[in-house]
């Protein structure tokens, strides 16, 4: 039997909402009223509401982007000059790192402790030391799934007197609460979203930053003057339309493959399974490389590092229990060679 190759290197969730009928027929409606030859709405104003009542703020505190990627690049190319610092924690994702970098930022980076624990004293103690331009944390964190407590954030806001950003992009898999409602009390507050992915709108491109209005209109200045283009901001739409729904169908199952992933490969000897908030899990393996051709040769897809701090780790997104079980049953055959 020749299986379809399966990519699980991403992130992507494996759920097509517009299979939902109900946001299909709402996305083909919009897309009815579309007319083409229009230039789309610069801020898109009625994503922007939607938005605003997802997370529970105004929207005037929101920005549409083209991807949370796009958000990350404008808060960067806002508020960083050459020569300015920008304090990650580390490993985390890279492209805070490489836009930083682009823009001629002193990038510094405080590691993990053992495990990938993310050590909240240490950064803490680097943002009152050189009091960043500004600060990354993503939360949950790409790649190792770990995440911070509210009241973590809280204490690193306290302490900067500049920007920190808080990447929510995995945040609807956690079931915790997101950080937004302390942009009432701290100005410094950037919180990025996105749609990509739990409500699986990767190929559209929707993410949005969320701030006080100030900080938000200092963002939108920078910006490609139409950077959301009216098919992903119909497709948004209706993705928020019913995203109860959406969300309700997508995450229990996510979460119960996770948990049948992490269960069976826990004890296999030679693997280490680090822990996850999201809908991906970090695995160490003996040998990445071998471990990365097994799967390669099963024709499944997926993450690994070239970074020293990351090496022999594979980044597992987790699909449907199909899925997980053939990468379980590769992972544990490839692992026993080293027994």
């Amino acid at each position: 039997e020749i299986q379809e190759h399966t990519i699980i290197n991403a992130n992507e969730s494996p759920y097509n909402i517009l299979d939902f009928p109900s946001v299909r027929e709402d996305f083909l409606k919009g897309l009815a009223e579309l007319k083409s030859y229009r230039y789309p709405d610069p801020f898109a104003e009625d994503l922007r509401k939607a938005l605003a009542e997802y997370v529970q703020c105004r929207p005037g505190q929101i920005l549409a982007t083209n991807g949370g990627d796009e958000t990350i690049s404008l808060i960067l190319n806002t508020f960083i000059n050459p020569g300015d610092t920008v304090l990650v924690h580390t490993p985390t994702f890279d492209i805070y790192g490489i836009d930083a970098t682009v823009l001629g930022a002193r990038v510094v980076h405080v590691p993990d402790d053992d495990g990938y624990c993310r050590n909240a004293e240490k950064l803490q103690q680097a943002i009152a030391d050189m009091q960043p331009k500004v600060t990354f944390v993503c939360n949950p964190n790409n790649p190792t799934g770990s995440i911070w407590p509210v009241s973590v954030i809280e204490t690193l806001l306290q302490t900067a007197d500049n920007i920190v950003v808080v990447d929510e992009a995995y945040l609807e898999f956690s079931g915790q609460d997101s950080v937004i409602p302390l942009m009432e009390t701290y100005d410094n507050l950037i919180v990025i979203r996105t749609l990509s992915k739990a409500f699986g709108l990767a190929g559209c491109r929707v993410g949005y930053g969320v701030a006080q209005k100030e900080v938000i209109d200092a963002l939108g200045l920078t910006k490609l003057v139409y950077n959301l283009n009216i098919l992903s901001q119909n497709a948004a739409l209706a993705a928020m339309d019913y995203a109860d729904e959406i969300l309700a169908h997508n995450i229990p199952p996510t979460l119960a493959a996770r948990q049948h992933f992490m269960d069976a490969l826990k004890d296999v000897p030679n693997l280490t399974v680090y822990p996850s908030a999201t809908n991906f899990v970090l695995v160490r393996v003996p040998d990445g490389p071998a471990m990365v051709k097994a799967l390669h040769d099963a024709d499944i897809c997926v993450r690994s590092y070239k970074a020293a701090d990351l090496k022999n780790c594979l980044r597992i997104t987790i699909t449907t229990d199909d899925v997980v079980r053939r990468v379980v049953a590769v992972m544990t055959e490839e692992a026993k060679k080293y027994a």
